[in-house]
């Protein structure tokens, strides 16, 4: 089996009100022989038709055949969604975008939701950020991505427990003999948060004893959103850690996403892996004040589901995805 190969990562510097930056490439510009361009974000689809954005993911680059192009969420989890998308598809090179702008329209998807004004309180740090990744056997020292879930809060008055549990055995079944393991915690400004941290501990004092436990990138009411598991995995591939690094994510309607972020020359636990659930979304327009799809009850208590909206339909792609799903 093929490793996903971290290839490319890069954070783009925006402004507090979260315009484009003029340098920003168009998508797919520089990474050579894609097959599969994902766009994902909280904000779920409508912030592909915010005007700048729309204008920018139009923007066409001379390759042939056209990668496919696909949008991807799960509320704070979708970067999880577009690495689940990548692993199940046939595709070999995938360029994906955490697009969290502008920041007055994800803000209002956050305040829908009821974790922003009036609500938890969080408010948008805006950002995008671009990562490019491979199938391949990797070599030696490269950063190689596995295990990727999205656990969803069971339903009943004990699904918090069960979800702390899973997510437990989880960390424990992707650890194995690692000794050098770090774990990046998922805080966020949030009760949710507090209550899940003191379950792992107290249901889990032996196997988070054993893991080094490194700071979440938000302490405050600052809140990164999608890329915040970006910023993660940046601040810590640049510090070369030898052992595995535990990602986890926390995002709304009872959701954890999660990642196991190796170099090639470790040792691999044994997770196992449950196959991807798609929600197909209709490329319709989105109307200020509806509540984001992941608030929906008929979604929630599945694990691995995300939403999907195919974004280009030529003739290689379209059976491509019919073989597949």
């Amino acid at each position: 089996m093929s490793d996903i190969v971290l290839r490319d990562l890069h954070i783009f510097p925006l402004s507090s009100q979260g315009e484009l930056p003029d340098a920003l490439p168009a998508p797919g510009e520089g990474a050579k022989a894609l097959d599969l361009i994902l766009f994902c974000s909280s904000g779920e689809l409508g912030v592909m038709q915010q005007q700048d954005i729309a204008a920018w993911s139009q923007q066409q680059t001379f390759c042939q055949p056209s990668p496919r192009r696909a949008f991807v969420s799960l509320a704070c989890a979708s970067w999880y969604a577009a690495l689940l998308e990548f692993e199940r598809s046939p595709c070999h090179h995938v360029e994906i975008w955490v697009i969290e702008s502008p920041a007055s329209f994800i803000q209002e998807r956050l305040d829908c939701a009821g974790l922003g004004h009036g609500g938890e309180g969080l408010t948008v740090q805006p950002g995008i950020a671009r990562m490019v990744l491979q199938k391949c056997q990797a070599k030696p020292g490269e950063v190689v991505l596995e295990a990727c879930a999205l656990f969803a809060k069971p339903a009943g008055l004990r699904g918090t427990e069960q979800l702390i549990k899973r997510y437990g055995a989880w960390l424990a079944a992707g650890l194995g003999d690692d000794r050098a393991a770090g774990w990046v915690s998922f805080a966020i400004a949030t009760g949710w948060s507090d209550q899940l941290l003191a379950g792992l501990l107290h249901w889990f004092p032996q196997l988070m004893g054993q893991l080094t436990r490194l700071p979440s990138m938000e302490t405050d009411t600052l809140h990164l959103l999608a890329i915040k598991p970006l910023h993660e995995l940046h601040r810590n591939v640049a510090q070369c850690r030898s052992g595995a690094l535990f990602m986890t994510t926390l995002a709304a309607g009872g959701r954890i996403g999660c990642v196991v972020v190796r170099t090639a020359k470790s040792v691999p636990g044994v997770v196992p892996r449950d196959k991807p659930h798609t929600v197909p979304v209709p490329a319709s327009r989105m109307l200020p004040g509806t509540p984001p799809d992941y608030c929906d009850p008929q979604y929630r208590y599945v694990d691995n589901q995300y939403f999907l909206t195919e974004m280009t339909l030529h003739s290689q792609c379209s059976r491509t995805w019919n073989d597949y799903e």
